[in-house]
This record gives structure tokens, C-alpha cells and sequence, in this order.
């Protein structure tokens, strides 16, 4: 078992750790630690150390359920967050009494990073569903985080994302050394840089932006780099459509920028589709 907290960087994983504790304040050695995912059907197990601290590197985004089970205590059950390259802390504090007793604590979720002192955060899947977004490319949310410039596009389907305090020259200016990776693959165009992959905004599950002091798992680059993690299907079967119309009837003409000959352009923009998934096998196999 590791005693040292894993800091999983641009990889498409998370990690959560934390100290079991009794009433008193003392800590528990090899108290049983178990993890799960109730969507996926992934389940692991760990035990305290000698100071109590336990650990779960290279963990799959999403949401868990933590336990702790410990003779004469209570059984404690935590619900927990893990976000792609970021560590969440859960710590328990067991009470006393019956095994067979649960108890239910606050949910824990990825809070200030005081192991790391990487500049960036993660743009969640909520923020995707929820913020509005015109032209739905979903890195243009980077620019929500610190250091983050808004995204350019390019030829050859390139999409740039440049990073404030990047360095200079052939890949650092105007976001052509930012690397940008899906579920740990590169997807940069070869030779010339840049983002050369489109996906669907249902298809991000979330996406992680490091713009300084990030470590090197990344890979070769010299600004930034932008880690997406793409949706994954589960246990339940579940689905979304989507249908967005935007025409010159709803679209404010700029009356700076108005042509006489001209005074009511055409335009028009209709985006559509759906996304479903389910399993295959229950707990092995999902689309």
C-alpha cells in the first residue's frame, strides 16, 4: 500500500486518500477501506496504515461510495467526487458501536490542491450541460479557468488554445504548443500543432486545463495542456437529445457594421443529435 499521496497529472484519472480516525482523535490501523462506483460496477479495497492514512491512486472520474468498516465501531459510509488529475481527501472519523450500524457522512469533493502547485482546475460536466455555449466546441469553456486565453481556430480542422505565460516562438505563441490529450492519447496534429480532433459536447464527460507548473506527464510540450476525459456508459441505459436553431430573425445585427445594400443578412445554424449508453455486460462491459 502506497504511504504517499499519487499526484496523477494530466492523466485521465483522479485519486482520493484520507486518515481514518476514531471519536478521540487517534488513528486507526488496518481498518478495511472499500471503494465503489455503483454505475460501473467498479469496486477495490485497501486497509489503513499505521498512521491510519489509506489511498486509492488512478481512479476513473466520477462518483463513488466510500466505506469503512472496523470491529467495534460503526460502519461509515461516504459518497466522494474524483475529477481527472486532481486528489480528493476523505478522511473518516469512526464512532463506536455495532458493526451492523451505518452511518452516513458529507460527501467529498476535490477542494484546494496543497500537494500541488500546478495552475488550472477542471471543467466539470455540469458546467458543460449547463453553460451556455455558442457553436457548442467545448474547450472554448477553457477560457473559465486562470491563464486561459479563448480558443482559435485554424486550416486543417486545427484548434489552438493558448496559455498565458507560455513561452515564446514556433510552439509556444498563440496556443500551438498547448497539448491537449483524450483519455491520455494525443490528438495533436503532427508537425504543425494544434488540437486536430473534434468531438461532441455530449461526448466530454469532463476536461482538466494545467497552465503552469505541471508535471511531466503531459508529455513534450512547452505551454499548456488540456486533459479530456470522455463520457463512459454504465449499469443503467441512458440517454440525451439535443436540438439548437439560431437564425437572423434571433440575431442582433451590429449597427456599426451594417451594409446599406444589405440591411437583413441571412443566417442560419441548426445543430442536432443524440447520445445513449448502457451496458453490454453488467459491471464488465458498457458502450
Amino acid at each position: 500500500m502506497a504511504l504517499t499521496l499519487c499526484a496523477a497529472g494530466q492523466s485521465p484519472t483522479g485519486s482520493i486518500a484520507g486518515t481514518v480516525r476514531d471519536s478521540s482523535g487517534s488513528v486507526l490501523a488496518a481498518a478495511p477501506v472499500k471503494l465503489l462506483n455503483a454505475s460501473t460496477g467498479l469496486a477495490r479495497t485497501s486497509a489503513t496504515s499505521v498512521t491510519g492514512y489509506y489511498s486509492f491512486p488512478s481512479v476513473p472520474a466520477g462518483e463513488y461510495e466510500l466505506s469503512v468498516e472496523a470491529a467495534g465501531f460503526q460502519r461509515t459510509l461516504r459518497k466522494a467526487s474524483v475529477e481527472a488529475g486532481e486528489a480528493t481527501t476523505a478522511d473518516f472519523n469512526l464512532a463506536l458501536g455495532d458493526i451492523k450500524e451505518s452511518v452516513n457522512v458529507d460527501a467529498a469533493t476535490p477542494q484546494m490542491q496543497y500537494q500541488s502547485s500546478t495552475l488550472g482546475g477542471v471543467i466539470t460536466q455540469a458546467q458543460l450541460e449547463g453553460l451556455p455555449l455558442n457553436g457548442r466546441s467545448f474547450l472554448e469553456l477553457a477560457k473559465l479557468l486562470p491563464g486561459v486565453q479563448s480558443p482559435s481556430r485554424s486550416n486543417n480542422n486545427r484548434v489552438f488554445v493558448p496559455v498565458l505565460g507560455a513561452p515564446g516562438g514556433n510552439t509556444g505563441s498563440g496556443g500551438r504548443g498547448t497539448r491537449v490529450t483524450v483519455d491520455g492519447g494525443s490528438i495533436m496534429a503532427v508537425g504543425s500543432f494544434g488540437s486536430q480532433m473534434g468531438f461532441s459536447q455530449e461526448v466530454v464527460q469532463e476536461f482538466q486545463v494545467a497552465a503552469a507548473n505541471f508535471d511531466l506527464s503531459t508529455g513534450i510540450t512547452d505551454a499548456g495542456a488540456v486533459n479530456v476525459i470522455t463520457r463512459s456508459g454504465g449499469n443503467d441505459l441512458h440517454g440525451s437529445a439535443f436540438y439548437f436553431f439560431r437564425d437572423h430573425k434571433l440575431s442582433a445585427y451590429p449597427a456599426l457594421e451594417r451594409d446599406a445594400a444589405n440591411p437583413d443578412p441571412f443566417f442560419q445554424r441548426r445543430q442536432f443529435g443524440f447520445a445513449a449508453g448502457g451496458p453490454i455486460r453488467h459491471n464488465r462491459i458498457f458502450y
